[in-house]
């Protein structure tokens, strides 16, 4: 039962967390983000907002990102991997021992996409430093299937282009990195605080490739399995 639950809160994130259109106006940002996730104001139980993750890690280099979360009391590891010349997303499930990929096109993204509620953005001019980076302010405005109305606050910088970690999200018109922002998926509300952005280091090309012991899967069969087997 906590796998199934925990893989909720993945599969969520995993709509989150992706990358986006080749940038060709700005060199593309090489290094390592680091994340804090929490869940404020989020409607589930105190068991279920412990198996989520609680750490983002996320490694750049070319178009190309990989993430990883990862949470101290989850049966489950996720790894992301997102190419941003071709808008693929492969993204990498360890559970109970067990080793499967979800691979998604970028046309399976967009439709993934459409179905979700559109934000409205309310470009502010207030300004922040964030880990040494000037960051511009947005407001994103949710109408939810219920007609509930939920506003997130999103800080993003300028200095790092953003297209390659945000075509996936519904914030993909955001032109810059975002360094701390809020998204509303479901019963969840999923904060993001960037704590660490390191760049100029040395990525390797490994780090990009899904390996050969995880079994390619679909959604569907992966949620299938799941709900048969734990």
């Amino acid at each position: 039962m906590y796998i199934r639950k925990f893989l909720s809160g993945v599969v969520l994130l995993a709509i989150i967390l992706l990358i986006s259109e080749f940038v060709s106006a700005q060199r593309p940002f090489r290094g390592r983000i680091t994340y804090n996730i929490t869940y404020p104001g989020s409607n589930i139980d105190l068991a279920e907002l412990q198996e989520l993750p609680e750490k983002a890690l996320i490694i750049t280099k070319n178009d190309q990102v990989r993430t990883e979360l990862s949470a101290e009391n989850a049966g489950l590891s996720q790894v992301k991997i997102s190419d941003g010349n071709t808008g693929e997303v492969s993204t990498m499930l360890e559970i109970m021992r067990e080793k499967y990929v979800v691979t998604r096109s970028a046309q399976e993204i967009q439709t993934a996409l459409r179905n979700m509620p559109q934000p409205e953005f309310e470009y502010t001019d207030q300004t922040r430093e964030i880990l040494g980076y000037s960051c511009n302010h947005v407001i994103a405005k949710v109408v939810d299937e219920n007609g509930d109305v939920y506003e997130s606050d999103i800080w993003y910088t300028k200095e790092i282009p953003g297209n390659a970690f945000n075509f996936d999200t519904p914030y993909n018109e955001i032109s810059g990195l975002m360094l701390e922002y809020e998204m509303r998926v479901g019963p969840l509300n999923i904060r993001y605080e960037a704590n660490s952005v390191r760049k100029r280091l040395f990525v390797g090309g490994r780090n990009f490739y899904v390996t050969r012991d995880y079994q390619p899967i679909t959604y569907d069969e992966l949620r299938e399995k799941l709900q048969g087997n734990f």
